[in-house]
């Protein structure tokens, strides 16, 4: 009687094993840069939403509102200044290293990672125009980093707010 037995060798299963490994390592590296897109993408939109909310918010109410973002912290501040407390000067913010203090309104946090490239600091009249430090126009651009890349949130002299 000849018999043949069938079945899977050791090198076979070792072979299918290493072939495994490196289609898991490799959607693993996928998912990471994924993840990391995704968590700048978020903090982008993030950061234009309440750009537009404190751009709302000094429109609709009797309120100066601002945002300060401080290069390589990973929060940033919205906050709101009474006109009728500074008189004709130019309503600053009264503390302008990212610290909650009397004029913080809402202290946010980015997602894990992400960072602004360098400072920005915005006020929004009552018209919604943008406004830097000195009252003057307060055009500019945030830039947001990660280990995947970076994207810009842009604000236009005229009060528009975009992103890059």
């Amino acid at each position: 009687m000849d018999r043949k037995v069938k079945g899977i060798t050791i090198m076979e299963v070792l072979v299918v094993m290493a072939i495994i490994a490196i289609l898991a390592s490799a959607s693993i590296l996928g998912l990471r840069n994924l993840v990391e897109r995704q968590r700048l993408y978020s903090a982008m939109t993030q950061v234009a939403n309440d750009l537009k909310e404190a751009q709302f918010r000094s429109m609709s109410s009797n309120m100066i509102w601002g945002v300060r973002f401080c290069g390589g912290v990973s929060q940033y501040k919205i906050f709101a200044v009474d006109p009728a407390t500074v008189g004709s000067g130019c309503p600053r913010d009264a503390n302008p290293s990212c610290t909650n203090d009397a004029t913080t309104q809402r202290l946010v946090s980015f997602p894990p990672g992400v960072l602004p490239q360098a400072d920005f600091y915005v006020l929004f009249d009552r018209r919604g125009y943008p406004l830097n430090w000195s009252c003057g126009i307060g055009a500019g651009n945030i830039t947001l980093r990660n280990s995947y890349g970076s994207r810009t949130v842009i604000v236009d002299s005229v009060g528009r707010i975009r992103y890059e």
